[in-house]
């Protein structure tokens, strides 16, 4: 009986002992088995986009009205060609002329717009994103009023406005076979500038916009190239479309410098020339 409980107890104290040499289990860290690639984000950041750009300078001048029949001797050293109309009666018949050249014809261009009086009102840098439109304001539109244009048919037609602003819209497109070139597109349009960013008001800004189609133009241009943009005359009225782009019967003073003379205030009309200064494609 003696032996048995002793052997029992050995056998019990090399139980306890193996369990006791027994090491306990490792704690797995929370860093184990895990590799640089599952830290990283498993999505592909996406490819960096570049966007296509064309940068134009817009330089703003004004002529005396009673002076605008000197524009007669700039046209002719300038080309039409390049131009592309709806309808080249209908530009002509909303009071719109426009000619191309190069950057290098400019001094010639200025000498002749300072010698019939023009002076500089602005000079305003616009960056087109291609395929995107930019709007360069011309006159305000203070309220609901009428507007009278000579339509592609040749018949005049009148629009009402709402009140706002007329532009000249700009637009950029690419040309695919010819890197360097962009294809400007350009439209007087009434539109009501937005200040929200709310689509909806967006949207409903956009529905009462007008533009004026028969006096829209395209050109090819490329950097160094520009156009001139001119009234065919002056009436001294705001009511047409081309008197409301580009008179100013409210006057604007000039200073003759030759003359010395104090400054003296006319009415007058504004002239546009657009040019190409870089493209980014």
């Amino acid at each position: 009986m003696a032996r048995t409980l002793c052997v029992a107890l050995v056998s019990l104290g090399l139980s306890l002992g193996l369990s006791g040499c027994k090491s306990k289990p490792k704690e797995q860290q929370i860093w184990e088995q895990v590799k640089i690639g599952d830290l990283a984000p498993r999505d592909k950041l996406p490819a960096p986009q570049f966007f296509s750009t064309v940068q134009l300078e817009v330089r703003i001048l004004d002529l005396p009205a009673d002076r605008v029949d000197r524009l007669d001797s700039l046209w002719p050293i300038l080309s039409a060609d390049p131009i592309k109309l709806i309808s080249y009666n209908a530009f002509r018949g909303n009071a719109f002329r426009m000619r191309y050249g190069r950057t290098d014809s400019w001094p010639k261009i200025q000498s002749l717009l300072v010698e019939a009086g023009a002076q500089k009102a602005s000079t305003v840098s616009i960056v087109l994103p291609v395929n995107e439109s930019s709007d360069l304001a011309v006159a305000q539109v203070p309220m609901s009023r009428e507007i009278t244009f000579m339509g592609n048919n040749l018949m005049k037609q009148t629009v009402r406005v709402e009140p706002g602003l007329l532009a000249l819209r700009l637009r950029a497109e690419p040309i695919p076979w010819a890197r360097g070139v962009s294809k400007i597109i350009g439209y007087p349009t009434c539109t009501i500038p937005i200040t929200s960013a709310i689509g909806p008001l967006q949207e409903r800004a956009r529905k009462n916009e007008f533009y004026f189609e028969p006096a829209a133009f395209a050109v090819q241009m490329a950097p160094g190239d520009l156009v001139v943009l001119g009234p065919d005359g002056y009436t001294s009225e705001r009511q047409s479309l081309g008197g409301l782009f580009f008179n100013r019967p409210e006057g604007m003073l000039f200073f003759n410098p030759a003359k010395r003379t104090p400054p003296e205030r006319k009415p007058a009309v504004r002239v546009y020339v657009l040019a190409c200064v870089a493209i980014n494609d």
